[in-house]
């Protein structure tokens, strides 16, 4: 059995006698930095491949062996190109608990380093390190010290002073090779679970686009809907224009009557701007130049309504300006049945169709991350939508949220399980790296 000595750090605690603790100062020939890379000069039939900083975050683990993003050199002014085995941290993120988030670069594929990653050179067996500067001990370092403001930053000098436990070349072969083996078969269980979610989600959206257009009645004699977006309706069903439905509220907050802001997001809707966890859709400090939304409104965002920037506000307060707040003209109008109606993928399409401006740039997950196609508000509110009666409206809405309440518990037992999974996974990458498990 490895005899075991104290590493003089209390987050690595003790490691093998034979291994030593260097600084990362000590192990790196060079840092230097990589070049920006815009969303803008992202292209999927691109000459050559590319990481930025966000990737880190959303599209690798540990180890970058094949690059998702693409983009043409000759967008690039003075590229900085990637090498194997070199060491990619993100220097700037919105998280202090994952400040620093770092891969290690497992290709030989020509591949351009944006803007915001620092790049480290080593002496290192580069499989074990990736594992190593993206385990517990090292975060703990990287986010030690940091403020949680609305941009976190790591610097080089930073980096520098972090501290691993380094054993011998050979002994880092076998324990990367280890990892490889146990972190695979995790992950295939974590896709497993993710798999599961995707399916719940495509339940979910079934579901709802059903009820919404086809009601609830099975039985109900169906005729053709009328409208193009959607092929049949109930018999006894009407069809209208949006704009005889619901009134556009323009109610600006000037004179300032709250400072309560809301924030519209394609995953959760409206929510509170005090909770996000994020710093995307920042606020400017003038509370005068936002609009209000009250409780039962449906708010929809101009730039990002075709890829589900829609919610139902449980709120009053205020919101950007570029979004449309609406609420219904009279008492027929559920605002329930229509928050679900006007986010559904078929409805999502006409607004695809009625956008202007800046094309959608896919995350590479099946979702798109950023998008600036701008719905005309004529345009939107001449669409035509479905007109149960009231009641049928209700009991709709009811249906589909008892519905959502279901999925949500199933979704929220998987992603349990996914984060167990992956606190698993941490507990034996750390355990690993720092040698408190034997591996031969």
């Amino acid at each position: 059995m490895t005899k075991l000595k104290d590493s003089g750090i209390p987050w690595i605690g003790l490691i093998p006698e034979h291994w030593n603790i260097h600084y990362l100062r000590g192990i790196s020939n060079r840092f230097s930095k990589g070049n920006g890379i815009t969303k803008e000069d992202l292209d999927a039939n691109g000459d050559i491949a590319c990481i930025r900083y966000g990737d880190l975050y959303t599209k690798y683990n540990h180890h970058i062996t094949d690059v998702i993003c693409r983009t043409s050199i000759s967008k690039i002014q003075n590229p900085v190109y990637a090498s194997f085995g070199d060491i990619y941290y993100t220097c700037s993120g919105e998280d202090v608990e994952a400040i620093g988030k770092s891969v290690a670069y497992m290709s030989n594929q020509p591949c351009l380093i944006g803007g915001d990653l620092i790049i480290m050179k080593h002496n290192q067996n580069p499989r074990f390190l990736g594992y190593s500067l993206d385990s517990e001990m090292c975060q703990k370092q990287k986010s030690c010290g940091k403020s949680k403001l609305k941009v976190v930053h790591i610097s080089v000098k930073d980096l520098k002073n972090i501290a691993i436990p380094i054993p011998p070349l050979e002994e880092q072969e076998r324990i990367a090779a280890w990892l490889d083996g146990k972190c695979g078969e995790i992950d295939e269980l974590i896709d497993v679970e993710q798999q599961m979610i995707s399916d719940l989600e495509a339940y979910r959206q079934a579901v709802i686009t059903e009820a919404v257009t086809h009601g609830l009645n099975p039985d109900v004699e169906m005729i053709e809907s009328g409208c193009d977006w959607f092929t049949s309706r109930p018999n006894h069903w009407k069809i209208e224009r949006i704009k005889n439905l619901f009134a556009k509220r323009s109610e600006k907050n000037n004179p300032i009557k709250t400072k309560e802001r809301l924030s519209l997001s394609i995953d959760k809707g409206i929510t509170l701007y005090a909770d996000k966890t994020t710093n995307l859709d920042r606020f400017k400090d003038d509370f005068t130049q936002y609009q209000l939304a009250h409780p039962n409104d449906i708010v929809l965002n101009s730039m990002n309504m075709i890829v589900g920037a829609v919610g139902k506000s449980a709120y009053y307060g205020c919101v950007s300006p570029v979004y449309y707040v609406i609420y219904g003209k009279s008492a027929n109008v559920d605002m329930d049945y229509y928050g679900y109606l006007l986010n559904i993928p078929l409805i999502r399409d006409v607004y695809h169709k009625l956008g202007q401006g800046i094309y959608a740039i896919e995350r590479g997950d099946g979702r798109v991350n950023t998008c600036r196609l701008k719905v005309d508000y004529y345009e939107f509110s001449m669409i035509q939508v479905p007109v149960p009666s009231v009641k049928e409206q209700t009991e709709i809405a009811n249906y589909l949220n008892e519905k959502n309440k279901e999925i949500d518990e199933l979704i929220m037992v998987k992603q349990e399980k996914i984060d167990t999974l992956k606190q698993y996974r941490q507990s034996l990458i750390f355990e690993a790296v720092t040698g408190k498990t034997s591996i031969n």
